[in-house]
């Protein structure tokens, strides 16, 4: 029988990020500053980053729109994946928020490829209209927003 506990979902996620993840200072100081800063520990988790990484790269994505910065963790791994040329235009609302992305991204040496816009989802996404479509579309900022998201990424992703 599955235990179903949250311990054992805990020593699960342990088991695949130790296996699957692996330790990379790059990502984990990106977690330490965002904790520094006093934001929120809403990052995706390392595995969740992983499986990001890998749909990245298997839909041969080459332009990817990041409705949620954060402090950049989720965007540095997709950033990752892209393809030599690939950009990633990441949507962030808190200007500090955007300030630590843009810190954490250009540690990781994407700054090259990542574009972190500020400003209201709801706002910055008519601005997009118009331009190359995205090949991915990943949703992870407010939760309430999500069908003006969703009708968004429709708009701006590619047919």
């Amino acid at each position: 029988m599955v235990d179903p506990t949250p311990d054992a979902w805990r020593r699960v996620d342990r088991y695949l990020t130790e296996t699957l993840v692996g330790h990379d200072p790059t990502l984990e100081a990106a977690v330490d500053d965002q904790n520094a800063a006093g934001l929120p520990s809403i990052e995706v988790a390392p595995v969740n980053g992983k499986f990001l990484h890998l749909l990245t790269r298997i839909a041969r994505a080459r332009r990817i729109l990041e409705i949620g910065t954060l402090g950049g963790y989720s965007t540095i791994w997709l950033a990752r994946a892209l393809p030599e040329r690939g950009s990633v235009v990441s949507i962030e609302a808190e200007p500090v928020n955007a300030a630590l992305a843009r810190a954490n991204i250009t540690r990781a040496g994407l700054a090259d490829r990542v574009e972190v816009r500020e400003g209201r989802a709801a706002d910055v996404l008519p601005t997009l209209s118009g331009g190359e479509p995205f090949d991915l579309v990943f949703i992870d900022a407010d939760k309430e927003s999500n069908t003006i998201y969703l009708d968004w990424a429709a708009r701006l992703g590619r047919p």
